[in-house]
Order: structure tokens, then C-alpha cells, then sequence
């Protein structure tokens, strides 16, 4: 008899978590688990509950009804006091909506205050520990003497952080992380999050209104709506729901054309968890539900596990289809490997499929959960980017650029080859009506960044 390997316990477990405000029932039944490692981001309009879990899972809170497991332990529930929360508070840290600083201490202080309150470390213990946690959010020590008056958004964003990670918490808790930040510093705050996740296996709950961030760093989204969970899913599962509420959120429209007169059908809808297997059977024909990564291997590049072309121009055409009709802007980056025929010829072509395999992996790892990357030729790799910005185009496509241009490879031989690309874009726009055009004016402009120099983002000229 073959016995299947049971799967690990969720690291973190929510079980029907209630809690009230005098009359008013703020967390109805809440369910979530979190996997050790996993990235959970919770969604929801202002007001919904979102950060009232957050609360909970941190101890600020004791709910009204049902527990919180963390390791198979139970660690709140109503019969449990704050003061039972002590001995576990250490293992969580939180990231506070707007950074929660003393603003009558300066950065140090504010990194060094949990350890000055919570351990014995001697002074220069703390003031090593301050350094390697500011180092880890890319910060340096010079900015120890700053007062936060003196930072940006931001800036304060990663102190928090810091402050946070200096008592090495298993799970960190993230309260609207990029709330009022601008696009740049946004998208820097989410690479934080994902680079943490990798580097100390680092367990994360995030709080957001922001779709286009929980796109780019969740495993898992749930969203709340009036205290209930009503979706729990990956990026793609999110993007493929029927339910009208949720495909307005994601979408970004103001006005939920339901909330003022839902008929009977839309109501049953809002309030039933879609089945997204059977979803897909039933809108196979709809090219815009896919995964980031292709999963038919009929359909996969076989080198990097990307898309392969012919799905990726039937899923463009889709794309630029969509762009025009519900008037979001769309953008399709080509990317070709500098000088790969050179490294080829040197190195071998063995090497040279490790540089193609290890720039596929880079490029997945720097979209978001809307964009989708394919492998088109031995040295070309094409990124469609849904929703961003016409004006901030460059700076999001030279961000991609240089988290590749910072990738240096080993040959057998012992040396160290530097691998960049050179990168065209092009909109889709009257220009660019179909996707034939689009792919021919961005390959343009590709060739045109290697005519320039190489290494560098060119941007298809008005």
C-alpha cells in the first residue's frame, strides 16, 4: 500500500475569527492559512477589517470568537490574555502603516529601542546589529543620526523595517507597507519584501489596498469584503474570478456598479467563493487567463520553462485587443542578450544555454502578476507589461534591465562573465493597432539600444 507524504502545517493558521465593535461585526468567520515562507497579501476596500486581522495576529487584539495557531499552538482566542501573547510577540515583527517612528529619536535609536527594551545585548552589540539591519534594507550607517523629519516616506518605510528585523522575526506583518508612496519608491519597498522573503526564508502577511503591489509580491491573495473572506487564490486565480465586485477592485474603477442596485444574480455572485478549475473549463477560450509561467508543456520553451512564442502572440494579440477596448495602456518589451554569439563561441553553447536559463529566471522574477514573459529566440525574450504608466515606462523597464546587468556567471574555467541586455519597448497605441506592429517596433527599438551601445533601454520614439 503506497501512503502518500502528509504536507507541512501551515506555519500560521486563522480559524473562524470573529470580533465586534459594540454592535458592529467588523470580522465575521475568517479563515486563512500561511505556509512557512509564503507571502499572503490581504486586499480589501478601507474599512473592510484588513488591518483589524492584522491586529489580532500580533496580539493588540483578542478576538470575540474562534483562535489563531501559530506552529500547531494556540496563541489567541477569547480565552486567552494579552499578557499570554508575551512569550511569542518575539517571533512576530510588524511593519506599522506609516512607519510608527519616535520622532524624538533619531534612526538608531528608533532600530535599537526593541532591543533595548526585549534582550542584555551590550552597546556595541546593538550598535552591530542596528548596522547589519539597516544594511538589509539598503540603507547605510551614516543614516543612524537622522531625525525622521528628515526622511521621506520611504525612507521611514525601511527604518520601520529595520526596527522590526533586529529581533529576527519568524513572520513579519505589514500594515498598507506603500501607502502614499510614489511609483518608484513603491515598486523599491516591494522588492524589500520579496528579497527578505528569499534571503531569510522570511514568512510575510501583508495588508494592502494596492492590487498592482499584491500582484508583484504574493503567493497567496485573500480579499475582505464587510468581514468575510470572499476569495483566497493565487495572482491568477484572482484575475480569472467571475465575481463582479472583485473584477472591479482589480480593476480599479470607482464606482462598484452593483453597490447601488445589484440584481439577485450579482448578489449570489458576491457572496460564493468561485471554483476556479472548473472556471477555466468553462472560459478556456478567454486568452487572457493564464499564469505567469506556462503550465502546458505543449506551450513551454523548453530551455527556460517561459512561454513559448506562438502562445505568447496569441496571448499579445489578446493583449493589445484589451488595451484598446477598455483604453489601459499596454507595453511589450524585447530583450536580447548582449554578445551572446560571442559567449557562445568562447564558452560553448552548454554555457551559453546557462546564461539563456539563468536570464529567463531573472526576467519572471522582475514582472509583476498581470505582465507574462516569453522566450522568443535563442537570445530575444519578449515581457508584455499590462497597466503601466506610458510616462513612466523607461524607469520600469531600466529597473528590469539592471537587476539582470547586475548578474555575473561562472564558466568552468574559473572566470567571471557579466551578462546585460539591451531592451526596446514600444506601446500599444495608433502606432501600434495590432500585434504585429508592436512586436516590430519594439524590436526596432531594440536594435536600436544595441546600435547605441548596448546594455541600455530604448524606448520607441513619438
Amino acid at each position: 500500500m503506497n501512503i502518500k507524504p502528509s504536507s507541512p502545517s501551515p506555519l500560521l493558521r486563522i480559524e473562524h475569527l470573529k470580533k465586534h465593535f459594540g454592535n458592529q461585526l467588523v470580522l465575521d468567520d475568517i479563515n486563512l492559512e500561511i505556509n512557512k515562507g509564503e507571502i499572503m497579501c490581504i486586499i480589501g476596500q478601507s474599512g473592510g477589517g484588513k488591518s483589524v486581522v492584522l491586529k489580532h495576529v500580533i496580539g493588540l487584539m483578542i478576538p470575540d470568537g474562534g483562535r489563531i495557531m501559530l506552529d500547531n499552538e494556540e496563541i489567541s482566542s477569547p480565552t486567552k490574555k494579552s499578557s499570554d501573547f508575551n512569550k511569542v510577540r518575539n517571533r512576530l515583527g510588524m511593519l506599522f502603516q506609516g512607519a510608527a517612528l519616535f520622532d524624538s529619536k533619531n534612526v538608531g535609536e528608533n532600530i535599537a529601542f526593541p532591543l533595548r527594551e526585549h534582550t542584555h545585548y551590550s552597546d556595541g552589540e546593538i550598535q552591530s546589529i542596528v548596522t547589519e539591519a539597516l544594511e538589509m534594507v539598503g540603507l547605510q550607517q551614516g543614516f543612524q543620526l537622522k531625525m525622521p523629519s528628515e526622511l521621506s516616506g520611504g525612507m521611514k518605510s525601511r527604518v520601520g523595517l529595520a526596527r522590526a528585523l533586529v529581533m529576527k522575526p519568524e513572520i513579519m506583518l505589514y500594515d498598507e507597507p506603500t501607502s502614499a508612496l510614489d511609483p518608484i519608491m513603491t515598486d523599491k519597498i516591494n522588492e524589500l519584501i520579496l528579497s527578505l522573503r528569499d534571503k531569510l526564508t522570511m514568512t510575510s502577511l501583508v495588508v494592502t489596498h494596492d492590487i498592482s503591489s499584491a500582484y508583484r509580491i504574493a503567493d497567496k491573495i485573500a480579499m475582505i469584503y464587510e468581514g468575510k473572506i470572499i476569495f483566497s487564490g493565487t495572482p491568477a486565480d484572482i484575475r480569472a474570478t467571475r465575481n463582479p465586485y472583485i473584477q472591479q477592485f482589480i480593476r480599479g474603477q470607482r464606482k462598484l456598479h452593483y453597490a447601488v442596485q445589484a440584481n439577485a444574480e450579482e448578489s449570489v455572485a458576491l457572496d460564493q467563493q468561485v471554483n476556479v478549475s472548473e472556471l477555466k473549463l468553462r472560459i478556456s477560450g478567454n486568452k487572457r487567463v493564464f499564469s505567469r509561467r506556462e503550465s502546458d508543456p505543449a506551450h513551454q520553451d523548453t530551455l527556460t520553462g517561459l512561454m513559448a512564442g506562438d502562445k505568447f502572440k496569441e496571448l499579445l494579440e489578446d493583449e493589445v485587443e484589451h488595451s484598446f477596448r477598455d483604453q489601459e495602456p499596454c507595453a511589450l518589451a524585447v530583450c536580447d542578450i548582449d554578445r551572446l554569439g560571442a559567449i557562445n563561441e568562447n564558452q560553448g553553447t552548454v554555457f551559453g544555454d546557462t546564461v539563456i536559463k539563468e536570464i529567463g529566471k531573472k526576467l519572471f522574477n522582475s514582472i509583476r502578476g498581470t505582465d507574462f514573459a516569453a522566450h522568443l529566440e535563442s537570445d530575444e525574450f519578449a515581457l508584455v507589461l499590462s497597466k503601466t504608466d506610458p510616462g513612466n515606462i523607461f524607469n520600469t523597464v531600466d529597473r528590469i534591465r539592471q537587476r539582470v546587468s547586475n548578474m555575473v556567471l561562472r564558466t568552468q574555467k574559473g572566470e567571471n562573465i557579466v551578462v546585460t541586455l539591451s531592451i526596446g519597448v514600444a506601446m500599444a497605441d495608433d502606432r501600434s493597432p495590432d500585434a504585429e506592429t508592436l512586436i516590430h517596433n519594439a524590436r526596432e527599438a531594440c536594435r536600436l539600444a544595441k546600435t547605441n551601445g548596448r546594455n541600455r533601454v530604448q524606448v520607441q520614439s513619438a
